[in-house]
């Protein structure tokens, strides 16, 4: 608090909504570095990341771009969040098929559909990590 009558975080922008302060990215900025550069916070952001990518690609195929997306930005390199996301899309297949069960000889059977999935299951993750580059 700085004393004054003002919020810190929020302001009113010229259209009446309300705008992030520079000391909020700032923090956010801070935050990210954080989780990109010191060893525990990374494997602690990692697998936070992780498995909120897991739920939300079990709930819809979105979540594979997501998942992709949440690896790549608490990963140092765009190299490393490219790596990360083939790992988390190859993570999410292999529950996939654990989830077949005794059917999984059946759907590897359906060799055009079959291909998509193993596609989308890596190429999603990949094209969401790609945030790394921008952020």
């Amino acid at each position: 608090m700085t004393g004054t009558s003002e919020p810190e975080d929020a302001g009113e922008g010229s259209d009446g909504g309300t705008t992030r302060s520079p000391r909020a990215l700032e923090r956010v900025g801070e935050g990210l570095a954080t989780a990109r550069y010191d060893g525990r916070w990374h494997a602690l952001a990692l697998g936070v990341a992780v498995a909120a990518g897991l739920v939300l690609a079990w709930l819809h195929w979105f979540g594979l771009v997501v998942a992709g997306a949440l690896v790549g930005l608490v990963s140092p390199t765009l190299g490393r969040a490219v790596a990360g996301a083939i790992g988390v899309g190859l993570l999410v297949l292999l529950a996939f098929a654990v989830s077949l069960g005794g059917a999984i000889g059946q759907a590897l059977a359906m060799t055009p559909v079959s291909s998509l999935v193993v596609a989308a299951g890596v190429g999603l993750p990949v094209f969401g990590s790609l945030v790394r580059g921008v952020v």
